[in-house]
């Protein structure tokens, strides 16, 4: 058994002592004061990708779990409870969280093994005193962030306005500075029937599940159209899926993490999904689930991590190299700073990050990349047109003109691309 510090077990005791005074017909006032305290917690959305595991006896051995996704630089958010039963009751694997001691356990057993440890619940509303008493000892135990699962299908919500401001306000009294993220259903009219305006007063950031597999079937069409957008010709793509995901989202004003579909292992699909993410402002992203997720979609999201918006300079950083790193340019993240001399950095500066932008409307159909070997470093042109490129790491639309003889105009033409500075690793190009 691993160390449970007193303090902490003492803090514990106190969030749920604190939860069962407050009275069940009375709502705690969401004061300015608290609204700015969440709002202004340092890092809106997870510093890592995220896999999400539903059950261990379903996603497999916590120690694989973690092995996994150390070698590839992720992080966990694991289910601790779904309305006021812990995750023991389904769960019938030894980790299994039963209490806030297991997520303490567990938590200490993933971060030491280089792997940040996030959580996720299943709100109800039915007893929302107790649930909110639960996902604040969740975050007392260690858990860096809380997503709560906010659907309308049964066995998800099932409670009333009045009890969704009832949880929200007692779990952030009793947790003000804790990272909370929302999870819903990606399409709109779904968002429709949760009470996210008030989950969204007191949280952090959206995490829209954007399933674009499981949305492009006829009757999700109708429904789209219904709502007001039409996914077209091309249907409902996974850019068109978070383009009108995070458009709803917008009056929220809050930071989106999105999920993808693991299961889908198409690179091509998995770029528009990135790239239309970086475009509506997202940091990082989130895998469901650990236990169906191909390989490839890991090793795609290592290949592409995070971008966070403020960075903190370190020895030996230029702006040439951060904006390379971005994928900007030394001039935009001169204007963005205010910068007059760009070769001027200090360590510990800290810079705002140019966000991806100006992504076309739609993108071209994935190509099938060609059975080739891809091109190397050395290769100074390629002959044949027509074919089809796999982008890696360190590649740049000027670096691919100089090799396939062409020019940067003629790659961003041929693709569609309206901001040359804006590929990913694992999207497919065309070859002029």
């Amino acid at each position: 058994m691993l160390d449970r510090p007193t303090s902490r077990r003492r803090l514990l005791a106190g969030i749920a002592g604190g939860a069962a005074a407050l009275s069940l017909g009375a709502v705690l006032p969401r004061s300015a004061g608290t609204a700015s305290a969440a709002r202004n917690f340092p890092g809106l959305s997870p510093t890592t990708h995220l896999a999400w595991v539903w059950q261990f006896d379903q996603d497999g051995e916590a120690e694989r779990i973690r092995d996994v996704l150390a070698a590839h630089q992720m992080g966990i958010a694991l289910k601790t409870h779904d309305g006021v039963q812990w995750m023991a009751k389904y769960d019938k694997n030894r980790r299994a969280v039963s209490g806030p001691r297991q997520v303490e356990e567990l938590a200490s057993f993933f971060e030491a093994g280089g792997v940040p440890f996030h959580a996720w619940c299943v709100v109800q509303g039915v007893n929302p005193q107790v649930e909110s008493s639960m996902a604040a000892s969740v975050l007392a135990a260690g858990a860096r962030s809380l997503s709560i699962d906010l659907e309308s299908y049964p066995g998800f919500w099932a409670g009333t306005t009045q009890s969704a401001l009832q949880y929200t306000g007692w779990l952030r009294h009793a947790q003000p500075d804790a990272q909370i993220m929302v999870s819903m259903d990606a399409r709109p009219w779904e968002i429709d029937r949760i009470p996210l305006r008030e989950f969204a007063a007191m949280a952090n950031a959206l995490a829209p599940q954007a399933y674009w597999s499981d949305f492009g079937t006829s009757s999700n069409i109708s429904r789209y159209r219904q709502a007001g957008v039409d996914p077209g010709l091309a249907g409902v793509t996974p850019l068109f899926t978070i383009d009108t995901a995070a458009r709803k989202l917008n009056s929220f004003g809050l930071p989106i993490h999105p999920i993808g579909p693991g299961l889908i292992a198409d690179a091509g699909a998995w770029g528009q999904f990135l790239n239309g993410s970086y475009a509506h402002d997202a940091e990082s992203f989130s895998v469901w689930r650990f236990g169906t997720t191909k390989p490839g979609v890991f090793e795609l999201l290592k290949a592409n991590p995070p971008r966070p918006r403020s960075y903190v300079v370190k020895s030996g950083d230029t702006l040439g190299l951060l904006a390379a790193r971005w994928n900007s340019s030394v001039e935009e993240v001169s204007r963005i700073n205010g910068l007059t001399n760009a070769n001027l950095l200090m360590v510990g500066q800290v810079l705002v990050m140019p966000r991806v932008a100006n992504m076309p409307a739609t993108l071209p159909s994935p190509v099938v990349a060609n059975t080739a070997p891809a091109p190397t470093a050395s290769t100074t042109a390629i002959s044949s047109s027509g074919g089809s490129y796999v982008i890696q790491p360190g590649d740049s639309v000027g670096r691919l003109a100089e090799r396939w003889d062409t020019t940067s105009a003629r790659i961003i033409e041929v693709n569609g691309l309206r901001n040359a500075n804006v590929i990913v690793v694992g999207q497919t190009l065309r070859i002029p």
